[in-house]
């Protein structure tokens, strides 16, 4: 009778390495659909109604909105930096230094990122003083507005005044308060706000992909949160 004999063979280590791919850019535009979403729904809900409490939970889903629309800009053009293989990050000699040393890319102001890249891929830049670069600066300048809120008899207020100039018929402003109501904080609790913001974030989006196209794919999913 033959010797059956079981051979054991060393074991093999397999090893795999991958790079994830942030996504947060649609994801917080994602999140500011859904925070407008509600907005909608409650203002029509309260239509014709006696400014009162019910405000509150419509400020939290327009200002939640604004924040998140603006936070997908700036996830964006830091995620189109960072992508290895992109044609921004090719062109930094250290990469580390350049874009998360102080002083570096990363610490420059949002709408100054995109500038920046266009001026690295030698495509024209937005124009300052149009659109969609000033709605872009409106949007960031209101988030702001309502981060570092403060008081009407603040001098900085200045800056809110200017802002309320630049947004004038940009959008249906809420129609729940009175009319001398602050601009700000309840003004632009609107549904019609929060529609603007959202689409100021895909008409830059677009713009930009249009002179550079570093990331068809990324865009596409962005932009169908438009539809």
């Amino acid at each position: 009778m033959s010797n059956n004999h079981i051979v054991l063979l060393p074991a093999v280590q397999l090893q795999a390495t991958g790079r994830v791919i942030a996504n947060f850019a649609w994801q917080h535009l994602q999140a500011a659909t859904l925070f407008r979403d509600h907005l909608a729904r409650l203002e029509a809900e309260h239509a014709g109604q006696e400014f009162s409490a019910f405000f509150e939970s419509i400020r939290c889903y327009g200002s939640a909105c604004i924040m998140s629309a603006a936070a997908s800009l700036e996830a964006l053009i830091n995620e189109l930096f960072i992508a290895h293989g992109s044609k921004l990050r090719a062109q930094l000699t250290n990469f580390e230094v350049e874009f998360w040393g102080k002083g570096g890319i990363e610490w420059k102001p949002i709408l100054d990122k995109y500038q920046h890249a266009l001026g690295m891929l030698g495509a024209p830049p937005f124009d300052e003083s149009s659109s969609p670069y000033r709605d872009a600066w409106a949007l960031i300048e209101l988030r702001n507005a309502l981060v570092h809120y403060k008081p009407t008899w603040d001098p900085a207020r200045k800056r809110q005044t200017e802002l309320a100039e630049v947004l004038k018929d940009r959008f249906p402003l809420s129609p729940l308060p009175d009319s001398g109501a602050d601009f700000v904080t309840l003004k632009c609790m609107s549904a019609g706000c929060a529609n603007w913001a959202i689409s100021t974030v895909i008409t830059l989006v677009s713009e930009f992909d249009a002179r550079t196209n570093l990331d068809p794919k990324k865009i596409a999913a962005i932009r169908k949160l438009g539809l």
